[in-house]
């Protein structure tokens, strides 16, 4: 009794006696690995070194935190299934919202340069939208032993200035048509403006300190000379080095006004050389030229790591390119090959193909019980039964003309492709053992059937299952008339399995198709 479980793809194993001398030779292989490690002397582990401890730590870190990733990944799931609390929900709204509001590629498409260009200018107009709070909020705080009045009318003026170019950014931005040249002035003027306002700022808070100008460096104004570095960071995260250049020159040239005007009045000293250089030397040459070499390797780094970020999305815009480019040879591959499937197929008119349809059930159920008597568990018959009919049953599911209008695929678009794909590659096998059995058929009854012939014919889906659908499809085809052969006798066409029809078949798959004939008969009759 056979009762082996199998799924439709050991239909398509290759029989051949060289792969399986080669599966026997790598068995081997296998074996007399297997005995040389049982035997073999074990050397003695090697000594760890301090350096590979620290390898290892990172090794055991890196595999804690992919497991950690996993089961944070399991338990999202879970919840999904068994649904969220009050707070989950809520935490879920927030982190949707700030995805939405700061992500520069949430439905970005990275090919499009305008597209990507507007999504990166509504992300910073938020940032910009956020630090012009941080900066109203410097102005306030940074008005103790001034007049308060002054301070609020100066308040007021940038909250004025603030709330005008940021109208005119939006205005820009958001116009239609989004051409490139827009959002391209819409990054420059926002780059510009952020680093100004930060500037303004920190003159602001300078000029408010007054002549105590020692103690407000050190506190307020000092925090506020750093928001000038913040401006630099959200600059950069256009990724746009040749903004950067403008805004490096520009920030170098006005921090050194600052510098040597706001922070220390040289000017004030410059009536003779002697003087100023009294001045200058020591303690303010030195601040004056740490902070000047503080910023520029700042923007040193800023502008690398930007260089940097333009390669990758370089590449990975290349890389896109060609993996869209495959993706459209693959839709126009598989079009092909379903549509030359689709033409196999139609090989007569409506009520040829009706024909056609109901000789695949006939086989199908013969093939079915041909299983059941050879001993096969009921799920191996059932899947005789869907690979018999498969060609009939799926025709239709071979199209991917709704995928034609897409110019990228996602995911699911290659999942759906692939199960089509997968059951073309079934088709295409059913076919080519329907085809054998005509060629097998008709060259028995040309007389052409040479021990060649039947060697070819052997090596192709020469498994016991095939061999269970080919009887019964030529069963089916002696049953019917063709052009080379009238319609024969069930007898008669028992007679020829026996004589003509063995070699191409297991023994006992033969002999249990005619020993229960008549039951095979019966079925033919029932559905014909």
């Amino acid at each position: 009794m056979d009762d082996r479980e199998k799924t439709l793809d050991e239909f398509f194993r290759n029989n051949d006696p060289v792969a399986k001398k080669k599966e026997q030779k790598e068995l081997s292989k296998k074996k007399i690995d297997t005995y040389f490690d049982t035997v073999s002397v074990e050397k003695a582990p090697k000594k760890k070194s301090f350096l590979d401890k620290i390898i290892e730590f990172f090794k055991i870190s890196s595999f804690k935190k992919n497991f950690d990733e996993n089961k944070v990944a399991a338990n999202a799931k879970q919840i999904e299934v068994e649904g969220r609390n009050s707070v989950s929900k809520l935490y879920q709204k927030i982190k949707f919202f700030f995805i939405n509001k700061f992500s520069f590629e949430a439905g970005v498409d990275i090919l499009d340069e305008t597209q990507v260009l507007y999504r990166r200018n509504l992300v910073i107009r938020n940032i910009i939208w956020v630090t012009n709070i941080v900066f109203l909020m410097f102005t306030l705080i940074g008005s103790k032993g001034s007049d308060i009045k002054m301070n609020l009318i100066v308040t007021f003026i940038f909250f004025i200035i603030m709330f005008t170019v940021s109208r005119a950014i939006r205005r820009m931005v958001r116009e239609k048509p989004t051409t490139l040249q827009k959002q391209q002035m819409g990054e420059y003027i926002s780059g510009i403006y952020i680093f100004l306002m930060a500037v303004a700022v920190y003159l602001k808070l300078v000029f408010s300190a007054g002549s105590d100008i020692t103690v407000q460096v050190f506190s307020i104004t000092q925090a506020a000379y750093i928001l000038i570095y913040f401006s630099l960071v959200v600059i950069t995260l256009y990724q746009d080095s040749k903004l950067l250049s403008v805004v490096f020159r520009v920030s170098i040239l006005a921090m050194t006004v600052i510098h040597l005007i706001v922070l220390y009045p040289v000017y004030l000293y410059a009536s003779d050389f002697i003087t100023l250089w009294n001045y200058v030397r020591g303690e303010i040459l030195t601040d004056v030229f740490l902070r000047t070499l503080v910023l520029s390797v700042f923007m040193i780094a800023l502008y690398s790591n930007t260089k940097i970020s333009e390669q990758l999305n370089s590449k990975r815009k290349e890389e896109l390119i060609k993996r869209r480019a495959m993706e459209k040879d693959f839709k126009g591959v598989v079009s092909d090959v379903f549509d030359v499937i689709s033409v196999y197929k139609q090989r007569g008119d409506e009520e040829f193909e009706k024909g056609q349809e109901e000789a695949a059930r006939r086989v199908a159920e013969m093939a079915g019980k041909l299983g059941n008597f050879l001993g096969y568990s009921s799920k191996l018959c059932q899947e005789l039964f869907d690979f018999s009919t498969i060609h009939v049953d799926k025709k239709n599911s071979l199209s991917i003309n709704d995928y034609d209008e897409k110019d990228s695929l996602d995911e699911t678009d290659f999942r759906k492709i692939r199960e089509k794909t997968i059951i073309g590659s079934v088709i295409i096998k059913r076919l080519q053992l329907e085809k054998k059995g005509e060629d097998i058929v008709r060259a028995h009854f040309e007389k052409t059937a040479s021990k060649d012939f039947i060697k070819e014919m052997n090596s192709v889906q020469n498994n016991r299952e095939s061999q269970v659908i080919l009887l019964c499809e030529i069963y089916e085809i002696l049953r019917q008339t063709r052009n080379y052969k009238r319609e024969l006798k069930h007898q008669r066409a028992i007679d020829l399995i026996k004589l003509e029809f063995y070699p191409y078949f297991d023994p006992q798959i033969v002999d249990r198709f005619c020993k229960y004939s008549d039951d095979f008969e019966a079925i033919y009759y029932r559905l014909i």
